[in-house]
């Protein structure tokens, strides 16, 4: 009579032990899946934008410091645009009203033959 001896899971082979499963997604993990790198691609190009975007803005700062303006007569005729123009014609002739405005706290462009005003200058 031969006995037959039970030794349980411990003497099954390592590989039957382990089962393996597929993954499963619950719902909110197929949405963490697709809007986090959506999220972070998104945030990637607005920082890229914003990189790209301000060194255009960096040649718009008034020019400030001793020496940096003459004080220049209007003269009959003249407009801010010809005196830009004349004055710094390296730059772009809107850039530099946009300093002669932010220099002489004018509102418009209009200025009046004679008025004396600050313009930038070359450095």
């Amino acid at each position: 009579m031969a006995h037959a001896i039970h030794l349980g899971p411990l003497a099954a082979p390592r590989a039957a032990r382990t089962s393996r499963t597929p993954l499963r997604l619950t719902r909110r993990g197929r949405i963490v899946l697709v809007v986090v790198p959506l999220f972070l691609a998104t945030l990637a190009m607005l920082i890229a934008w914003a990189a790209l975007t301000v060194p255009a803005q960096a040649g718009a700062a008034p020019l400030t410091g001793p020496g940096a303006t003459v004080t220049v007569t209007v003269q009959p005729g003249e407009s801010l645009w010809t005196i830009a123009a004349r004055r710094v014609p390296n730059q772009d002739p809107r850039v530099t009203v946009s300093q002669i405005q932010d220099l002489n706290g004018l509102t418009g462009v209009r200025v009046l033959p004679g008025e004396q005003i600050l313009v930038p200058v070359l450095k």
